[in-house]
């Protein structure tokens, strides 16, 4: 009697065995993006032919050859505080009425093309901007610097963690179209 109930408790072992590996095996297989290790993160809009696309960012494109440096959120909350530098949106215009940094203008990276002279007439070279997006994981903030920079605007500095670190960090936002879309 007591063999049997040995071999019945090997085989449950033996079976438990079995699932775990099969589990493992289907988990590796449906998270092999997770496995391979780090993939590409930074996306950017892209205006090819009038066709609006969101695609990842080139790693050649994302590192310009004169880098803004960054800026943190105590940093910010000072620049805000003090108004020495104006916080520039690169994100939608939805994005941006939804809520941006307080003082933000609006100069989507989409629409740039459209919206620089405006700025440009408004906006010295000289002065000092910070850029942002949304997040870390967009892009937008490195692009619009690019942009800007091309365009002679070289006192610029990037919120690389962008809208979503200032709102989830409690600081007050300003919702509307604010002064740079009336």
């Amino acid at each position: 009697m007591m063999k049997s109930s040995w071999a019945g408790c090997g085989r449950i072992l033996l079976v438990n065995a079995g699932i775990v590996l099969l589990s493992t095996c289907i988990g590796v297989l449906l998270n092999r993006a997770f496995v391979a290790g780090p993939q590409q993160s930074i996306f950017s809009y892209s205006n090819d032919g009038g066709k609006l696309e969101f695609k990842p960012l080139k790693a050649s494109e994302a590192q310009s050859a004169e880098a803004p440096a960054e800026v943190r959120l105590p940093d910010v909350r000072e620049i805000i505080a003090s108004k020495s530098m104006l916080p520039v949106d690169g994100r939608s215009e939805a994005d941006y009425e939804n809520g941006h940094l307080p003082g933000a203008y609006s100069l989507s990276v989409a629409d740039f093309d459209k919206r620089f002279p405006e700025f440009s007439a408004r906006y010295p070279k000289e002065d000092a901007y910070f850029v942002y997006c949304g997040s870390g994981q967009c892009g937008l903030s490195r692009q619009l610097a690019s942009l800007l920079q091309k365009k002679g605007y070289h006192q610029l500095k990037v919120y690389s963690a962008g809208y979503n670190d200032w709102f989830l960090s409690g600081n007050p936002v300003e919702k509307g179209k604010g002064s740079s879309l009336k």
